[in-house]
């Protein structure tokens, strides 16, 4: 996992990139978009820090292109430091989104902190994840808005 401290720099970037009105199939409703920015923003913080060239491109298929791949980041927010037995997951009407790869995150719920969980192929998500229904309980007794797809943290690809 990878932790990268949140800046005021950071939380203005991400602030900037959408206009966080409430997205299509919004599972927490527009309540948490500003997570997910600040998810991308801590990702493309992480890899400019190793040199590789990121081009953000958010559109409903993925967010950023690194290296030709097209990169969809998911992330959610959390009050505790990520485990490897959580869940990393892609909502059921997500599936056919164009992208190359996911790339999951945690971001605290002070905004303070991003945890860069992992990355899997679209593929193998899809191959090795497990679906769950709406109002389905996962291993921390936390009940899915929607029907989708989750991997554990510890089967994700590390950076």
């Amino acid at each position: 996992m990878i932790v990268v401290d949140i800046t005021t720099v950071d939380l203005e970037n991400a602030e900037k990139l959408y206009s966080f009105e409430c997205l299509n199939n919004s599972v927490m409703e527009g309540k948490s978009n500003i997570y997910g920015a600040i998810g991308e923003v801590a990702l493309e913080k992480y890899l400019k820090s190793k040199n590789r060239v990121v081009d953000f491109k958010s559109t409903f298929d993925y967010d950023m292109i690194v290296s030709g791949k097209k990169i969809d980041v998911k992330t959610k927010r959390t009050t505790v430091v990520p485990k490897d037995d959580y869940l990393c997951s892609v909502a059921a009407f997500n599936t056919k989104q164009k992208c190359d790869y996911y790339v999951f995150a945690r971001v605290s719920e002070k905004k303070d902190v991003a945890y860069i969980l992992g990355y899997i192929s679209k593929g193998d998500f899809y191959s090795r994840s497990t679906f769950y229904k709406k109002g389905d309980i996962d291993v921390n007794g936390f009940v899915f808005k929607t029907d989708n797809y989750s991997i554990k943290v510890k089967d994700l690809n590390k950076f």
